[in-house]
């Protein structure tokens, strides 16, 4: 019965005769030739089965002959998919690395939220530092605690007095801690 073999991109597509069906790749464990012309594809699912394809019937991908084929659907195949290169699978020791890269991950999100949400680190409740020093204007700076004002770690806010309203402007435009705090007068505000 006419046969063709296509990568279907997460899958392989075999189409035997008027018969469709998909292969999951990360499935496959094993292309195989047996009985010299016969391709066994050892499916991982629940319990393992086989599909057997007679080379004579496969009309695509057109081979010299089942060695060939076999080699060509196992192009099909990424090596890191864990398809039928067992050694690029998943195993114990690389699930125990990402665990332990989680841990360490969750380790780090937890202290960065205790830092955000902690009573230590409110930088924007109450400036560091005030300067009012300017005839209309006041700066004030924003920043974690012991940020050297020659350091880039400042957000920094300036308050102009127009008659009778105050407008509020950003260095650069925004709250981000980029800014140094020697340079609060000569910095663009928007």
């Amino acid at each position: 019965m006419q046969t063709t073999i296509t990568d279907n991109g997460a899958s392989i597509k075999l189409t035997i005769g008027t018969q469709v069906r998909n292969i999951i790749k990360s499935q496959i464990v094993e292309i195989a030739v047996i009985k010299t012309n016969i391709i066994k594809i050892d499916i991982r699912l629940g319990a393992l089965y086989n599909i057997y394809i007679p080379y004579a019937d496969v009309t695509n991908p057109v081979t010299a002959n089942a060695e060939a084929l076999r080699d060509a659907i196992n192009a099909f195949i990424p090596t890191s998919s864990g398809g039928a290169n067992p050694s690029s699978g998943a195993t114990e020791a690389k699930q125990n690395q990402q665990i332990e890269v989680l841990t360490d991950m969750k380790t780090h999100l937890l202290t960065v939220k205790d830092l955000l949400v902690g009573t230590e680190y409110k930088p924007f409740e109450e400036p560091l530092l005030v300067d009012d020093s300017g005839v209309g204007v006041v700066y004030k700076g924003f920043a974690s605690l012991a940020t050297p004002s020659s350091d880039g770690g400042w957000a920094i806010q300036r308050i102009e007095r127009k008659g009778e309203v105050n407008i509020t402007t950003w260095a650069s435009g925004n709250k981000k801690f980029v800014n140094r705090w020697v340079d609060r007068e000569t910095l663009n505000y928007l």
